[in-house]
């Protein structure tokens, strides 16, 4: 069993994030060059990194500190996009986001995290996680001026981004998380979703990892258990508890792992790490534990730094205590 971080690692409450924070604002007015801020990125992703090996987390994250937000990257990256109006509350997962808008024919040119990747793996003897948005949610976020037909729209995200995860698979990521809350909301396009799915995973021998954040699995387990190329299922047992106990409805299949996200990202309150091992160890129809991942339910971005660094270890000294029997 290992303990993983499923989002971002907030720097707030910290000179280093508020040195990023003002050079942010500073670069968005044309105050300083573009060189000088990846500079400072670089710095903070290194000080993320560097939090979460202290708190203990087998699987990091670059700490997500170079977006403003989940959909601009892929927006802003993306041949046929855009990235439109700052909206406040991103639906079924909380925060900001940009409003992405679909002006052309969606194809992908480039690598786009890539290059974030390859900084923070540098150096480091474990794995990092490249975490993205997935095609199924950013079809439902954005406004499409060029498909007419969300189905339609979300197969070509999916096209371009298995390109994305082709080029990072290449560049040495064996484990990448995809995000998709909005299948929680929209579960009756399941059968979409698992087209899309399939599309996104041609090729990848990568571990890729569905988390489902905001609600738990009912109507949509085991069926998802069992989606081609998928190697781990990363659940809300936060908003979601429920979801523990459906796994016991049907086996799960033997090489899929299974993410719990038992920490909440959405509170401040740190949760103790007796009461994790409690929830494991009752709740049945879990695989044994080397295929289990403790993480986070949702992402720690709105809390202080202190907050967000003590809810990891949490998650660590769980993982420890569990392993021990």
């Amino acid at each position: 069993m290992i303990a993983t971080n499923n989002g971002s690692y907030p720097l707030g409450g910290t000179e280093r994030g508020a040195e990023l924070e003002e050079a942010l604002v500073r670069f968005g007015r044309g105050e300083i060059a573009a060189d000088d801020l990846r500079l400072l990125q670089d710095r903070a992703t290194r000080q993320a990194l560097d939090e979460q090996a202290r708190a203990g987390i087998d699987l990091p994250t670059d700490g997500l500190v170079r977006r403003l937000d989940p959909v601009r990257p892929l927006a802003s990256g993306l041949t046929g996009m855009a990235v439109g109006e700052t909206r406040q509350e991103l639906p079924w997962s909380g925060g900001r986001y940009s409003l992405p808008l679909v002006i052309s024919e969606i194809s992908w040119s480039r690598p786009i995290l890539v290059e974030d990747f390859l900084f923070a793996s540098r150096g480091l003897a474990g794995t990092v996680k490249p975490v993205l948005l997935g095609p199924f949610t950013l079809a439902h976020l954005a406004e499409d001026r060029a498909y007419g037909d969300p189905p339609t729209l979300a197969t070509a995200l999916a096209s371009a981004l298995n390109q994305e995860l082709r080029a990072l698979q290449s560049a040495g990521a064996a484990f990448i998380q995809i995000d998709e809350p909005a299948l929680l909301a929209r579960r009756d396009d399941y059968p979409i979703f698992t087209r899309v799915w399939e599309i996104l995973g041609r090729g990848i021998t990568a571990t890729l990892s569905l988390h489902l954040e905001g609600a738990a699995v009912d109507g949509l387990y085991p069926g998802i258990a069992r989606l081609k190329r998928l190697g781990c299922l990363s659940l809300d047992c936060v908003r979601g508890l429920e979801s523990l106990h459906r796994l016991n409805a049907a086996a799960l299949p033997d090489t899929l792992r299974v993410g719990l996200g038992v920490v909440d990202g959405r509170s401040a309150a740190i949760e103790s790490p007796e009461a994790i091992v409690e929830l494991v160890r009752g709740a049945p129809g879990l695989p044994p534990k080397d295929r289990i991942l403790l993480g986070t339910a949702s992402d720690l971005g709105g809390l202080p730094s202190a907050a967000a660094a003590a809810k990891l270890a949490v998650l660590s000294q769980a993982a420890r205590i569990l392993n021990r029997g």
